[in-house]
């Protein structure tokens, strides 16, 4: 076994060897799972128990009309671009994670991005958490690209394997957890999340997976990409103690056999933000694309519950698409 790391960039931990990599893969530190073809089959063959209330639910998210942060760099704000697409700007820096404006085969976009892709310009950084195609999405990436000369794409190890051809020669910075990349104006590391990666039939976990600490001065950003329950929400909370703002995925969540281990439900979300000691959390990865068995607006429905029930309505933001969350 190999341990792999990024040996120019710095590590949070100094114990800290790299992630364990056999040659073909990177393997889990923490009870391994593989997101096995019977679940897939089970999955597909068994009638949804929601299907008519999935059916008749037509919900999506709302949309902003009001981008005036998108003129001005020094506007410290997070906007919800849809998915796990943010924009966030913080000390003059703009930074764009996961980026996907469009459907992919067999999967429609459900809400649209209320601006031109072509006014989203001066991007400084385009952070990549893994390979999945609805978070490292080719034409988005290119499309982007043909507006926006970034300082650096910042990924995790090996993804450069996938983007290489996309990107001419844009540089990429790729980090194992643990590793804070070289930026300027923001200090960005990369840190665990439970989860997998694939494109295509023979290349499971070929490149790492993982999430996002954002920092500048005393404001600190958690993008947590996708991930199921685990104990890294535990371990950032002490790594980086009073996280202003935490971006965390409710939806895609049943059935809970195929989803759980690899994506957070509303009430997994609202453990996670208690147990990484957050103040607000502002939810991802629910209301653009139809991933899952739960209807469309179950996520956001229950999300508001389960902040209701604990007494902590107050720390929850459910932004539009493309509203700006000032910071």
């Amino acid at each position: 076994m190999q341990y792999l790391k990024n040996n120019h960039l710095p590590t949070i931990l100094p114990d800290w060897q790299g992630n364990p990599y056999d040659g073909k893969q990177f393997h889990y530190l923490h009870e391994p799972f593989y997101p096995s073809y019977r679940k897939l089959l089970k999955w597909q063959f068994t009638p949804n128990p929601q299907r008519a209330e999935k059916k008749s639910d037509s919900w999506a998210p709302a949309q902003a009309t009001d981008f005036g942060y998108l003129d001005d760099k020094r506007q410290d704000c997070i906007a919800w671009l849809g998915h796990a697409t943010f924009l966030i700007q913080i000390n003059g820096v703009r930074l764009l994670t996961d980026p996907i404006f469009n459907g992919l085969p067999f999967l429609q976009r459900r809400v649209e991005l209320p601006f031109s892709l072509e006014q989203l310009t001066d991007i400084d950084y385009i952070l990549l958490s893994h390979d999945h195609r609805d978070h490292c999405d080719k034409r988005s990436i290119r499309d982007l690209l043909k507006h926006n000369r970034p300082r650096k794409i910042l990924a995790p190890l090996k993804l450069s394997n996938v983007i290489s051809s996309w990107i001419g020669d844009i540089p990429v910075e790729e980090a194992a957890w643990y590793q804070t990349y070289h930026t300027e104006g923001v200090q960005i590391t990369f840190l665990p999340t439970r989860h997998w990666c694939r494109r295509g039939l023979f290349d499971f976990n070929r490149v790492l997976w993982g999430s996002f600490l954002i920092r500048s001065g005393e404001k600190q950003i958690y993008f947590g990409a996708d991930s199921g329950m685990g104990p890294h929400f535990e371990e950032i909370g002490r790594l980086f103690p009073d996280i202003d703002y935490t971006m965390i995925g409710i939806g895609a969540y049943k059935p809970s056999y195929m989803m759980q281990e690899i994506h957070t439900s509303p009430a997994d979300a609202l453990e996670a933000f208690r147990q990484l000691g957050a103040q607000t959390l502002i939810p991802m990865h629910y209301g653009t694309y139809d991933l899952s068995d739960e209807p469309a607006g179950e996520p956001y429905r229950e999300i508001q519950r389960h902040f209701r029930e604990a007494g902590l309505p107050e720390q929850l933001r459910l932004p539009r698409v493309g509203e700006g969350v000032r910071l």
